[in-house]
């Protein structure tokens, strides 16, 4: 189209002088070399304008006087102008969980429901080069409300040192420091939830907050941090603070490209002063029935954590131990948990699991362009003692809790997922009323996380 106009004002305007028959040939070749300029600037134009479409069509403009760059290809939005940066992001997760666990002779509890998981809004941005923040708000279907789920400020040196003040999780636990988003299984692990829903240890504060201190360094891919956070864990006798104090190192060897390995060691204290501590879990469904498998008063807890995981390509192996141990204020044990689990997965379409070293933790998988999207398989094998020196055990052994997952991932593209879990867990030994032995479940997700 612009070539075409051009051409036509061109002619228009020449058309006189060629009308001249007593022009000379000298003025003819210059006209002819202007003409042809004139076509070389217009395919010049025109890629230009091809060029910007390109870019605009891929979501990204920039401009450079300004150095404004505004990026919308992961369906969100992300503003940057020099140091500052600004995005809105956000994840929706639609779940359905069908239960069957009216065999082997116990209580029949089958269901089949649905629910939003989640439903969040994320603010991330950085008002210099070394200050940033994050707030994360999860919209809670159940209750018609909205519930600060991170919320922090955050200094970074960019030499390998970093803070965080506010409310965000403790290190611990490759399987918890993962994104809800990028694991590989609907439900994280027996012995994440246990930790997470009954100590605070693993996972973020309740709805309190505290100082995290981190470092990174890019020559040895070592990382690590400390962390100190108000649990908020208390009853209506104690108002102190109930801190709780985490630390982690670890190391990332990188062997080649798409292949890395991953180890880390991390160690948690709190002195829950009394405070009564219940034990109640949903055995990796979570619109499951809930189990109680212990309930005293704590006093001193301890968790010790031990995590590993190799990625070559399509194919991942990661495994974590954790042991935790929950004393009554006498000193006596009141109720102690260790077990592990393993995990497997393979992504049939050749992609490889993205991973960020300075934390230690999964990342996204992106789908190559143009294809059917990443198809990943998994397998997960996960095996917990719990021992209840207060309340006892049934024939006297210790309460033992086994899961299996088979899942299969679709990831369409880089925003949109769905899930397919089925999942088994055994459970023996447990004295309480509403234990159930035997549960088989089948669990769907559909996620769309931008």
């Amino acid at each position: 189209m612009i070539k075409r106009v051009i051409i036509f004002s061109l002619v228009a305007a020449l058309a006189p002088l060629s009308l001249n028959v007593h022009a000379d040939a000298h003025e003819i070749a210059m006209m002819k070399e202007q003409l042809q300029n004139a076509l070389i600037k217009i395919k010049a134009l025109e890629q230009a304008v091809k060029q910007d479409r390109k870019v605009s069509k891929s979501g990204v403009v920039k401009t450079k006087a300004k150095k404004l760059s505004i990026n919308t290809s992961g369906g969100g939005i992300k503003v940057k102008s020099g140091n500052q940066k600004f995005s809105i992001g956000g994840r929706l997760m639609f779940d359905i969980d069908s239960m069957d666990s009216g065999h082997n002779g116990t209580a029949n509890n089958s269901f089949t429901d649905t629910e939003w998981r989640r439903t969040k809004i994320n603010i991330k941005g950085n008002v210099t080069k070394h200050w940033g923040y994050a707030m994360v708000y999860d919209i809670l279907s159940g209750s018609d409300a909205a519930n600060l789920d991170e919320g922090y400020i955050k200094y970074d040196n960019r030499k390998g040192f970093y803070a965080t003040f506010g409310k965000t999780k403790a290190d611990m636990m490759l399987e918890q420091r993962t994104s809800s988003k990028w694991i590989s299984t609907i439900e994280r692990g027996l012995l994440n939830e246990l930790n997470e829903k009954v100590t605070y240890l693993v996972g973020k504060p309740s709805d309190y907050g505290g100082v995290k201190l981190g470092f990174y360094d890019k020559g040895s891919r070592a990382w690590g941090s400390i962390s100190m956070f108000d649990a908020g864990k208390t009853d209506s006798s104690d108002l102190d603070i109930v801190w709780h104090t985490t630390a982690i190192v670890g190391i990332s060897p990188k062997f080649g490209k798409n292949e890395y390995g991953h180890f880390a060691i991390s160690y948690g204290y709190a002195d829950y002063k009394g405070t009564a501590i219940s034990g109640e879990f949903s055995m990796g469904v979570h619109l499951g029935s809930k189990v109680t498998l212990f309930d005293a008063a704590a006093g001193d807890v301890e968790v010790l954590g031990l995590e590993a995981a190799y990625v070559t390509g399509p194919m991942s192996v990661q495994a974590e131990y954790i042991d935790t141990q929950v004393d009554l204020t006498t000193g006596a044990l009141g109720y102690e948990w260790d077990g592990f689990y393993g995990q497997l997965s393979y992504i049939l379409t050749g992609e490889s699991r993205s991973y960020k070293w300075q934390s230690g933790k999964f990342d996204r998988v992106k789908p190559k362009s143009g294809g059917i999207g990443a198809v990943e398989l998994v397998l997960r094998y996960e095996d917990v003692t719990i021992t209840d020196g207060d309340e006892g055990t049934a024939i006297g052994s210790d309460v033992d809790a086994d899961r299996t997952v088979l899942g299969l991932n679709w990831y369409v593209n880089k925003v949109t997922k769905f899930m397919f879990n089925y999942s088994s867990v055994d459970l023996d030994n447990e004295v309480f009323s509403n234990s159930q032995k035997d549960k088989d479940s089948l669990q769907i997700r559909a996620q769309y996380a931008f």
